[in-house]
C-alpha cells in the first residue's frame, strides 16, 4: 500500500480530487465521462505536470472492451453506463462508447492506494470484487450506498475491514441510531429555520437566519475547506461519528433504507426530500 496515494474513482467535476491534493496526497483520478476528464485536465494541469495527479478516462465492467455510456447533458454528474440513471427526471443524455478495464489491471499499474473512493453510479461492486485475492488492501474505502451495498459490506468485512460509517451526503452527518447530540442540534436548527411562528419569523428577518444557517453549514467544513454539493466529503479519520461494527452498520443501513423508502423525513437525507444519498466508509486496521 502506498501511504501517500488516493484513488478518486468517479472523479466527476474534480472537487474531491482538489481536496485530496490540498491534503498533500498524490491522486489517481478516474472517470468514464470524457468531458469531465478534459475539464479536469485543464483545471489540474500544474498538478499533472508535477506528477501529483494522473487521470484515466475509463470505466469498469466485468469484461474489458468498449461499452455504451450515456453522457447527461444537463446534469453531468448523472452520466452513467445505465441509461435510466443518466436520463432520470427527464434529463437529456446521449450515448458514446467508453473503454472499460478491470480494476485489477489498474491496481497492477498504479499500486494499492491508502484510500479508495468509489462513486460510479452503482458499479462500485466491480471494483470491490477485484480486491479479492489482493495481498495488500487500502486502509480506507468509501462507496456510494445503493442496492449493491448489501453485498459490498459483508465483502469488505470478509477482507478484514472492521469499522464502518454511513455518512449523509446532504450534510456530512454520520447516520447512526440514536442520533448524536450534534445531529439533534442540526434537527432543531432546521426546525427553527422552517417554523412559521411569528416571533421566529421576525427574528430570522433581523439576522437570526444567517446565524442559524452558519451553524448548519459548519458540518460541510474541514481543515479550512468547504465541500461543495456533490463531493464525497471528509475521509478516513476526518469523517464524523463513530465507527460501527458490521452488525450495527447493517442494522443502521436497513433502518435508514426502509425509512427513506417509506418517505419518512429525516435530518440524514433532508427534511423535504426523502431521497437517501449517503456514502459508506470502511477502515481496516494497519
Amino acid at each position: 500500500m502506498q501511504a501517500d496515494l488516493i484513488y478518486d474513482v468517479g472523479m466527476g467535476n474534480g472537487d474531491d480530487t482538489a481536496y485530496y491534493l490540498t491534503r498533500g496526497f498524490r491522486v489517481l483520478a478516474i472517470d468514464a465521462n470524457p468531458v469531465a476528464v478534459e475539464q479536469a485536465s485543464r483545471r489540474f494541469a500544474p498538478e499533472i505536470k508535477a506528477g501529483r495527479l494522473s487521470i484515466l478516462n475509463i470505466g469498469f465492467c466485468e469484461k474489458e472492451g468498449e461499452v455504451p455510456f450515456w453522457v447527461c447533458d444537463s446534469v453531468p454528474e448523472w452520466s452513467s453506463f445505465g441509461e435510466a440513471i443518466a436520463s432520470r427526471e427527464g434529463a437529456v443524455c446521449h450515448q458514446i462508447q467508453v473503454f472499460c478495464r478491470s480494476f485489477k489491471s489498474v491496481l497492477a499499474e498504479f499500486g494499492m492506494p491508502y484510500y479508495l473512493k468509489l462513486d460510479i453510479e452503482g458499479r462500485e461492486i466491480f471494483c470491490l470484487r477485484d480486491l479479492i485475492g489482493s495481498e495488500e488492501l487500502p486502509q480506507y474505502v468509501s462507496f456510494e450506498q445503493n442496492r449493491w451495498s448489501f453485498e459490498a459490506l459483508p465483502l469488505l468485512h470478509k477482507f478484514g475491514y472492521t469499522g464502518f460509517k454511513l455518512i449523509s451526503q446532504v450534510n456530512y452527518l454520520a447516520v447512526q441510531y440514536p442520533p448524536t447530540k450534534e445531529e439533534r442540534l442540526h434537527q432543531r436548527i432546521h426546525t427553527l429555520l422552517r417554523s412559521r411562528n411569528p416571533l421566529l419569523r421576525i427574528a430570522r428577518k433581523l439576522g437570526a437566519r444567517h446565524l442559524l444557517e452558519a451553524k448548519v453549514d459548519r458540518t460541510r467544513r474541514r481543515n479550512g475547506w468547504k465541500f461543495p454539493s456533490g463531493c464525497s466529503g471528509p475521509f478516513a479519520e476526518e469523517t464524523p461519528g463513530r465507527w460501527q461494527d458490521i452488525d450495527e452498520i447493517m442494522s443502521t443501513f436497513r433502518t435508514a433504507w426502509d425509512a427513506s423508502g417509506a418517505g419518512e423525513p429525516s435530518i440524514f437525507w433532508g427534511l423535504e426530500n426523502p431521497g437517501f444519498w449517503a456514502d459508506f466508509h470502511a477502515k481496516r486496521e494497519a
